[in-house]
């Protein structure tokens, strides 16, 4: 699968002179209080994506203040964010033994969104996106402030069986495997509101089946930005090292911690950086 991803973004026209790079870097160390700020950002993003999720209202910003084009950030934040939904797979791996019948469909949707995502952020280029970036946000901090709230209506006081209208589950499923390829923030939890409006599955194996698509997903995106060389890996990888960090530290304290408070914290972040975004691109 992702070999036929890859042989599918090394088929296409070059479309580097759509991206707006920033000036070639030196392969050297980073500064010393960029290299802190990227690894404490990705900690604390680790320790959030653990207990509640949304990191990437962390990283992705984090990037961008490291002296990165948004286009850039947006790609380098894939790498940066890859291990969390890969260590996910790894531990729900028994749950993906009771979810399999549709799995391979899945699997080649989640493969064949992220190719049309990030083909289309590739295409668009840097001035699209910034445009994009505060309606992008705004969805995103949507998605994560209702998202609980949509899932608990649906459980519990629909009397729907989704599971008839399974074709068009997967139709959602593809439009969101497309926008994870291109931003994906909040994607996670759209993901979850398909699956309990969808099917019968339990919390633990809707975030099996999450977990795997959106690596599958991620990793081709990565192959993808990379080809158009727009991932920073230097950075990307400095803070995907302190989010692993974070991701095993949180999985030791999660729960001492309140996750309503940091779900608020989040999402006071999550406004702020919004309102600041349409005020900084519009």
């Amino acid at each position: 699968m992702l070999s036929t991803a890859n042989s599918l973004a090394l088929s296409l026209p070059s479309p580097v002179w759509k991206v707006e790079r920033s000036p070639p870097q030196k392969a050297t160390s980073l500064e010393p209080h960029t290299f802190l700020l990227l690894f404490a950002g990705g900690t604390l993003a680790g320790v959030i994506n653990v207990i509640v999720g949304g990191a990437g209202f962390m990283t992705f910003p984090l990037l961008v203040a490291a002296g990165m084009s948004e286009i850039e950030a947006n790609a380098s934040n894939f790498v940066a964010v890859m291990p969390a939904n890969g260590v996910g797979t790894y531990t729900s791996r028994s749950e993906l033994a009771s979810v399999r019948k549709h799995l391979g469909l899945r699997l080649f949707l989640a493969a064949l969104g992220g190719v049309v995502g990030s083909t289309i952020l590739i295409y668009t280029g840097q001035a699209s996106f910034q445009k994009a970036i505060p309606w992008l946000l705004l969805s995103a901090t949507l998605s994560f402030s209702v998202g609980p709230w949509m899932k608990a209506q649906l459980e519990h006081h629909f009397n729907f069986d989704g599971s008839r209208w399974l074709w068009l589950s997967f139709v959602l499923e593809f439009l969101v495997y497309v926008y994870g390829g291109y931003f994906g923030l909040g994607m996670g939890i759209l993901m979850f509101t398909i699956y309990a409006l969808f099917s019968h599955m339990s919390l633990h194996q809707a975030n099996a089946i999450r977990n795997i698509t959106i690596s599958l997903m991620t990793l081709i995106s990565i192959v993808i930005f990379a080809q158009a060389g727009i991932i920073r890996f230097g950075p990307a990888v400095v803070m995907m090292t302190g989010a692993i960090l974070g991701s095993y530290f949180a999985a030791k304290i999660a729960r001492r911690i309140d996750p309503r408070l940091v779900r608020r914290g989040i999402l006071i972040w999550a406004v702020i950086l919004t309102t600041f975004a349409f005020w900084k691109y519009y």
